[in-house]
């Protein structure tokens, strides 16, 4: 790939730094927001940016990212000479449906040029593989182990120069020779039709794709007249090769004769169709408006606990087992749902560790500040706040690579694709019609084909999780998703600014049961609301009655301590009768009146202060009746007055037994005064939490800065070019920025040209070679060093700067120059010593006049991709 311009800074439109130069500010934009990898350092001109494209962590990513049929045009460029037009690419394809997928590398930087001259980026071509579209490799490729004899026997097979002497032809032209014969069309069908109808199945199959298969004859290479089975039949006539000791490849060339007129094969323009069953849109929603009350209950009733007692984290962060199973119990839900809970909460910034030395586990004060939103908005915080984090509450519990349990709030459940993966799953919802539940079988099938390069159990298990959070969340009822949730995908789907929480919670509202403020109290001392309460009277309530059961209709009951509770926090009888009055749809019950008669009654008659603590009261008999007592006695209560015991127990501890022994003390203080208990609420500082399309909004004006910066920096480069032509002074052709230095090194690599090499050693030393790039991988680049005759590695950091010398002076001309060449064995690779590469080079190839060893990409095989031939 070509990224460098005119020596006079023109625009040159056949190199991608020309193309990028070209694109709008826009299209810049969109670039950097798909591929941010890009941006980051900003580039200081557009020749570096040129080389970034090349990297190949980026495009590892940029393809990951790409679904099934725009794969497959990738791998269609990989096998049509470079450039290419849309017409070719389209006719190779079978399909008009190219176009789109052009946009889309486009977009991605993954194709440069026009519709006329179409480039894909050279490292797509190595990540994508030598199989392309399930053909095998050349025929040259498949044959660099086979002996010279052997290709000569297959020559005389496949009846290619019958008239000459096989055996002293050269290797190069023969092979020439041999894959000229192979592809063609009519030749080939003569060879086919010289082989049974097993042996030609055998061949429709591999045509199809994959192009391996194994045997046992894979090395058994006999005269057409002596081959019998299918395999030796395909093998005897060169349309099949044996590439090792078990494994046969059909040629490319072989493949595409077969293939006929579609040479790309079978091609997936159009994703699979999603199936599942039809429901109801009014139960659907209706569905998911009880899950997100339900959701919205159980944070306030986790975070309230945690206000008043918060849990101390782990050493190593996170909550522990018995603090995560007490949530669990106090929420009376499953684990993996009090899971869901915790981190929902966390990723909305409603609980967060508290600093300082007693690091606790605490509310925000963003948290009371949700308590007053509406349900709709709290709903709103908490399903983006679930969207956009990569924790993975379903890892809970799970055990590591260490056996090591992972536990909620740790940094172990990070996934970075965790939200990604969540919003695919949830694309794939918004795309059935309304009311439709896919099941998640065809989910998958889906996801499969949006992006064939990811995989492996944890994306299957997202998938499950997404699932079942949804659900849970009211992103989805009964599996289908809600009004809600249709509101959550547009909006991420929307120029990709995400939905404001105002836009989600406006959609949720109609779902939502309207606020009521009248309950139904029971003669049983049950209240029952029919409807979430607004919450003025709901906090009201919830100081002097508990929570029974919770779903559409809350029911709360009363008894002696929840009464005790509310009077201890300062409301008197008075209080209670005029909010229950009001509330009351038919008035207070007889027997709920009692009750609140009888507490407020015995409610303070006894006194307790410090002494450590000490007992007062007016009534003799009361206090003979709580020294008396046998639940009493593990007190310490000691009568030194009628009317007056004392404790060797803290006031706290005093009270606390006396209220579990049956009795309704209140405290006093040194002055005589009732102190009010209100338990203790904890609260840390909420750290900032941008929601998503602010965040979003951010990032896009921060790429566009990076384009500005970019324009500026290659107008000064550009400038100076130009100036430096203008005086007629000579440049410095030596390329020395990084990621210039590895995209050339890897064009050599790919092309066999020579390149001089700067290269500062450990020592400090500096010094130039002439070599030939082999292998550029893991920070390493392996060369054929021509001085030495041998193969050395340099690491890339190390190499100072690097020219392309193939036409600068003949090859002949290069034993003239005294280039520093400094051996070691340190520099020569593993079993291979300075004068050891006249063996290995024998059956090598030979690049200009210098012979160099074949260079060989490992590659890794799916067990599914091989065809079992046996």
């Amino acid at each position: 790939m070509r990224v460098s311009m005119s020596a006079d800074g023109a625009d040159v439109s056949s190199t991608a730094a020309g193309w990028l130069r070209g694109l709008s500010d826009d299209e810049l934009t969109r670039l950097f927001t798909l591929r941010p990898d890009l941006a980051t350092p900003p580039p200081p001109d557009f020749d570096v940016l040129a080389a970034r494209l090349e990297i190949r962590v980026s495009v590892t990513r940029a393809l990951e990212r790409l679904d099934t049929f725009t794969l497959e045009v990738c791998e269609a460029l990989t096998l049509l000479p470079a450039p290419v037009s849309i017409d070719d690419l389209c006719g190779f394809c079978g399909t008009t449906a190219v176009a789109a997928a052009l946009v889309t590398l486009r977009e991605r930087a993954l194709i440069w040029g026009d519709d006329s001259a179409i480039r894909l980026v050279a490292m797509a071509r190595d990540l994508l593989g030598e199989r392309p579209l399930g053909l095998g490799r050349p025929l040259r490729v498949c044959v660099a182990g086979h002996r010279h004899t052997h290709l000569a026997r297959l020559a005389l097979a496949v009846g290619v120069a019958s008239q000459r002497d096989r055996g002293g032809a050269g290797r190069g032209s023969l092979l020439d020779e041999l894959s000229a014969a192979l592809a063609a069309p009519d030749r080939v069908a003569a060879l086919v039709e010289e082989c049974g109808p097993r042996a030609r199945q055998l061949l429709d199959r591999l045509a199809a794709g994959p192009a391996l298969g194994h045997t046992g004859d894979a090395r058994r290479l006999l005269a057409a007249s002596d081959a019998h089975t299918p395999v030796e039949q395909l093998l005897a006539r060169g349309l099949l090769i044996g590439i090792d000791e078990t494994m046969v490849e059909l040629p490319r060339e072989v493949g595409l004769a077969l293939r006929g007129d579609r040479p790309g094969g079978v091609l997936h323009p159009e994703p699979p169709v999603l199936t599942g069953k039809t429901i109801d849109c009014v139960q659907v929603d209706g569905t998911a408006a009880l899950a997100a009350d339900t959701m919205i209950r159980l944070v306030t009733t986790l975070l309230e606990a945690w206000g008043t007692a918060p849990p101390t984290p782990l050493r190593t962060g996170g909550l522990s087992v018995r603090d995560f199973r007490t949530a669990a119990r106090l929420l009376d839900v499953a684990e993996p749902t009090a899971a869901l809970v915790i981190e929902t909460a966390y990723a909305a910034g409603l609980v967060d560790t508290a600093p300082g030395a007693d690091v606790m586990i605490m509310p925000t004060t963003a948290y009371d500040r949700w308590c007053v939103d509406t349900p709709a908005m709290r709903w709103a915080t908490l399903v983006e706040a679930w969207l956009c984090s990569p924790q993975v509450s379903g890892l809970v519990g799970e055990r590591d690579d260490k056996g090591r349990q992972l536990a909620a709030l740790s940094v172990e459940l990070r996934r970075q694709h965790a939200p990604e993966l969540r919003r695919l799953v949830l694309d794939a919802f918004a795309t059935v019609p309304v009311g439709l539940a896919p099941t998640a079988e065809s989910v998958r099938a889906l996801l499969a084909w949006r992006m064939p390069r990811r995989g492996g159990p944890l994306l299957d298990r997202m998938i499950d999780w997404t699932f079942t959070e949804a659900d849970l969340l009211g992103v989805t009822g009964r599996g289908a998703l809600s009004s809600a949730g249709r509101a959550l995908v547009r909006g991420e789907g929307k120029d990709g600014d995400g939905a404001s929480r105002s836009d989600l919670a406006a959609a949720l509202s109609p779902m939502l049961p309207e606020p009521v403020s009248e309950l139904l109290v029971q003669a049983d001392l049950t209240a029952v609301a029919p409807g979430p309460l607004v919450p003025e009277i709901a906090a009201e309530l919830t100081q002097m009655a508990d929570v029974e059961s919770a779903g559409a209709a809350t029911v709360f009951r009363f008894s002696e301590a929840s009464l005790r509770r509310a009077l201890d926090a300062g409301r008197v009888i008075e209080d209670i009768r005029d909010f229950l009055a009001r509330v009351a749809r038919g008035g207070i019950p007889q027997t709920l009146d009692y009750l609140i008669n009888d507490v407020a009654r015995r409610h303070g008659r006894l006194r307790a202060g410090p002494a450590m603590a000490y007992l007062r009261c007016d009534d003799t008999a009361v206090l003979a009746e709580v020294v008396a007592s046998r639940r009493t006695q593990t007190l310490g209560l000691r009568r030194v007055a009628p009317t007056v015991v004392i404790s060797a127990l803290p006031l706290p501890k005093l009270l606390e037994g006396l209220r579990a022994a049956g009795f309704a003390p209140v405290g006093e203080g040194p002055d005589g005064r009732v102190v009010l208990h209100r338990p203790e609420v904890h609260r840390t500082p909420g750290r900032p939490r941008p929601s998503s399309a602010e965040s979003v909004g951010v990032r896009n004006e921060q790429f566009r800065d990076v384009v500005r910066m970019v324009r500026r920096g290659d107008d000064s480069a550009r400038a100076a070019r130009a100036a430096s032509a203008a005086i007629g002074s000579v440049p410095d052709r030596m390329v020395r920025t990084a990621p210039l230095i590895l995209v050339t090194l890897q064009g050599a690599a790919r092309t066999g040209r020579r390149m001089l090499l700067g290269y500062v050693d450990q020592q400090g030393k500096s010094s130039e070679r002439i070599v030939r790039p082999m292998v550029v991988d893991g920070g390493w680049v392996t060369v054929w060093d021509e001085r030495a005759t041998t193969t050395r590695r340099f690491a890339l950091h190390r190499v100072t700067g690097v020219m392309d010398v193939e036409d600068v002076l003949p090859a002949a001309g290069f034993t003239d120059y005294g280039w520093a060449v400094e051996l070691s064995a340190a520099d020569t690779l593993p079993g291979v010593t300075e004068g050891g590469m006249a063996g290995a080079l024998a059956d090598a190839g030979t690049v200009g006049s210098m012979p160099v060893p074949d260079r060989q990409y490992p590659e890794f095989l799916d067990p599914e991709d091989v065809t079992d031939l046996s």
